[in-house]
């Protein structure tokens, strides 16, 4: 595996509120900066490969879902993740990242919801995407820290977490604009496949599986707020 810059961008809805930390390699050392703001999402690729000194592979890392759970991907048609990615926004998923408003908005076609609070509820998501409880939208990395309550459906739109919308944002605005020169970890192999010269990895970062493999206690100690 050969990196010459390592990002990590903290996600949000609200782009001034976006912070990266950025590891560059210079021979056999890394230098770490200070946290600074993500900026211009467009140039974001550019901006971060510009930094490195050789033509090793630019990893960056994401924590906005990046993947679909199993339960909904089943009732889609589409072949893996990345057919899913050049799918959504188009077609027959024309609406697919248009936040529904109201419960008979909801379809496998145009699965986020709610646009806002009140008179909503889950079941309504459940219902309209042929699932029969919360767990069936979760991710594998999700189930893993459902337990301790810091997982969060993708669909759902509601709450601090803001996790849907995160989604829509991120994918619309670094994932595929860019997708034909990126490579998705572990969607299309293994990192160390991946990471080859001039080479764009993007991957997920999930901070609650972290935790836990660290044996860092969340509940009822402290909480990342």
């Amino acid at each position: 595996m050969s990196v010459a810059v390592i990002a990590h961008c903290d996600w949000s809805v609200d782009r001034k509120k976006r912070w990266m930390c950025v590891a560059v390699r210079r021979g056999t050392k890394w230098t770490l900066s200070a946290p600074g703001p993500v900026g211009e999402t467009k140039g974001l690729i550019p901006r971060l490969r510009s930094r490195a000194d050789t033509d090793a592979a630019l990893l960056m890392g994401f924590d906005f879902p990046i993947g679909l759970p199993v339960g909904y991907s089943k009732r889609l048609s589409l072949v893996n993740f990345r057919s899913a990615l050049e799918a959504f926004g188009a077609g027959r998923f024309a609406r697919w990242f248009d936040v529904a408003e109201h419960r008979h908005d909801i379809a496998i076609d145009r699965p986020f919801y709610p646009m806002r609070p009140g008179g909503t509820q889950r079941r309504y998501l459940f219902d309209a995407l042929g699932v029969e409880s919360g767990r069936d939208l979760l991710r594998r990395c999700e189930r893993a820290t459902a337990d301790r309550g810091d997982a969060c459906m993708l669909f759902w739109t509601l709450g601090g977490n803001q996790v849907g919308k995160a989604a829509i944002t991120g994918w619309r605005e670094i994932i595929i604009p860019n997708l034909p020169d990126l490579t998705l970890w572990p969607f299309d192999g293994k990192l160390h496949e991946l990471t080859q010269p001039r080479a764009t990895v993007v991957a997920e970062t999930y901070p609650g599986d972290v935790y836990g493999q660290l044996g860092i206690p969340r509940r009822p100690v402290w909480s990342k707020r």
